[in-house]
């Protein structure tokens, strides 16, 4: 840990080097779990971007037949919602980028997944189905084919579907 802070540390306003009182002060910091801002401000706000995701594309075509057999395969005890996580290969489940999770979710014809909410927005698009509904906070709005949903933070809302077919 002193390593890391000699660099941010430095001279203090008056010039003298006081890199020594500082260190021994950012030693105390470990037992705490604290942490100096001034030692992370290049993590923080890196002067260029430093992502450790790698380009990858998912197929529809390939995730698609899949996410069906999970509908035919997994009933909703095992699973409220059948969702297949798209992971990014250089990171670990959940993540999809840096600040992302997304993921393709199968709709079973009229049914309704328990409400739930969750801190991050939901942003849902509908790659296809009629009938799909999400319910935010009791409020219906129907989604169909091509629609992009927002929820907005910790509101309760569910999906379902209603009729035949499925949706996605």
């Amino acid at each position: 840990m002193a390593t890391e802070t000699m660099t941010q540390l430095q001279l203090n306003a008056t010039g003298t080097n006081k890199s020594t009182d500082a260190e021994n002060l950012v030693n105390t910091f470990q037992s705490l779990n604290i942490k100096p801002l001034w030692t992370q401000m290049e993590k923080l706000n890196p002067p260029l971007p430093n992502p450790t995701c790698v380009p990858h594309i998912w197929r529809y075509e390939d995730i698609r037949p899949r996410l069906l057999k999970a509908g035919e395969v997994v009933n909703e005890k095992q699973a409220e919602r059948r969702v297949l996580m798209l992971i990014n290969p250089a990171r670990d489940s959940p993540y999809t980028t840096d600040t992302l999770y997304a993921g393709l979710q199968l709709v079973m014809p009229n049914q309704v997944s328990k409400a739930h909410r969750h801190t991050a927005f939901a942003m849902r698009f509908i790659i296809e189905g009629q009938g799909g509904f999400t319910a935010v906070h009791g409020r219906r709005i129907k989604m169909q084919r091509g629609d992009v949903i927002l929820t907005p933070t910790w509101n309760w809302h569910d999906h379902g579907k209603d009729g035949m077919g499925l949706a996605l």
